[in-house]
């Protein structure tokens, strides 16, 4: 694989980085299991196999792409050769010591190369050199991808929230300590 360079994401990248496409395709999801009894509520997710590949559109509209990059406290681009080849954002929650990775998002030409991998340890290079101790990563329950990479990481599962994202898909949280 070609080195990955990672810089602070500018003005010309986000013309680039919109035409990304930001969906993916898998054929294993995380389906949520709901049981109620009284006083109880157990809710659980379970790997399943889908008969055939599906193809998950990305869980935000992606008009809403540069509102959102506007809010975000900073956007890693990794580069190969100086072209934009994939990107994190994420926003710091300075009271929690918390960074929240909202999007991992790689060019579909270099995807299960490492690019992904490669940017969520620079964000939490970047979150410890400003004493953030603890990372969190939010995907689809869909995103299985995203769910094996962020295990390989060292994330653990720690939430979910079925009305999180605008498509109605249901988000789910892993999170580790920075070091």
């Amino acid at each position: 694989m070609a080195e990955v360079m990672i810089r602070t994401v500018v003005s010309p990248d986000f013309s680039i980085l919109s035409n990304f496409r930001h969906s993916i395709e898998t054929k294993i999801v995380w389906q949520m299991e709901q049981e109620s009894s009284e006083g109880d509520i157990t809710i659980s997710f379970r790997e399943l196999k889908l008969p055939r590949l599906m193809k998950l559109p990305y869980p935000r509209s992606s008009q809403s792409l540069f509102e959102r990059w506007k809010e975000l406290s900073v956007i890693l681009v990794g580069c190969v050769d100086n072209v934009p080849v994939g990107y994190v954002s994420c926003s710091s929650i300075q009271t929690t010591s918390n960074v929240w990775i909202k999007d991992v998002v790689v060019h579909e030409r270099w995807r299960r190369q490492g690019v992904a991998t490669t940017l969520v340890k620079a964000i939490a290079a970047w979150s410890e050199e400003r004493g953030l101790k603890r990372m969190t990563l939010e995907m689809s329950s869909k995103n299985y991808p995203a769910i094996c990479m962020a295990k390989k990481l060292g994330f653990e599962f720690c939430g979910y929230n079925d009305y999180y994202y605008e498509n109605n898909d249901i988000a789910i949280f892993f999170a580790r300590l920075i070091r």
